[in-house]
């Protein structure tokens, strides 16, 4: 299985993984818009619940960000043997979303510290593909009626990142 390549600390994009940063940030991201829909007021939240296998096989573990094309309510979750979801407080709102995916896993191996350079860390490995997350094609329609069920099916084989549109 093609993995990417290591990530040179746990808040650094580093030199080996530049987009690495994009994943977190996103996150961080997530869930402050997810602290700021908390207050009541706007469209009603909708839960959201799927799988999400790689390679045939379900996720072990990981997480999954459903971030809005359009507005301000991302829903993030924990996968967990291949299952996850979301509960209506902190659902999202009907509309489209791009999803991103993420399983970090260490290698094993101790390196410096990004921000602390006197300490050292476990480097990491995503073991998604970039196509499901940094540079995500994933995308979900949540409605405000039914289910909003959403399987994804990942192959870690790696796509040619998308050129840049002019």
């Amino acid at each position: 299985m093609s993995a990417s390549p290591p990530v040179r600390g746990p808040a650094s994009p580093g030199p080996r993984n530049p987009g690495r940063g994009r994943v977190f940030s996103g996150l961080a991201l997530a869930a402050a818009f997810g602290l700021a829909g908390c207050g009541g007021s706007g469209p009603p939240r909708q839960p959201v619940s799927g799988t999400v296998t790689l390679d045939g096989k379900p996720l072990a573990s990981g997480s999954i960000t459903f971030a809005p094309v359009e507005g301000v309510t991302a829903a993030t979750a924990e996968v967990r043997d291949g299952v996850y979801r979301i509960g209506r407080s902190e659902g999202p709102v009907p509309g489209r979303y791009q999803v991103e995916i993420v399983a970090v896993q260490p290698t094993g191996k101790r390196i410096r510290h990004p921000d602390l350079p006197s300490e050292t860390t476990d480097e990491v490995r995503n073991l998604i593909p970039p196509q499901y997350n940094v540079e995500s094609r994933l995308v979900a329609e949540v409605k405000s009626d039914g289910e909003n069920v959403f399987p994804f099916d990942l192959s870690s084989r790696r796509v040619a990142s998308r050129s840049p549109r002019r």
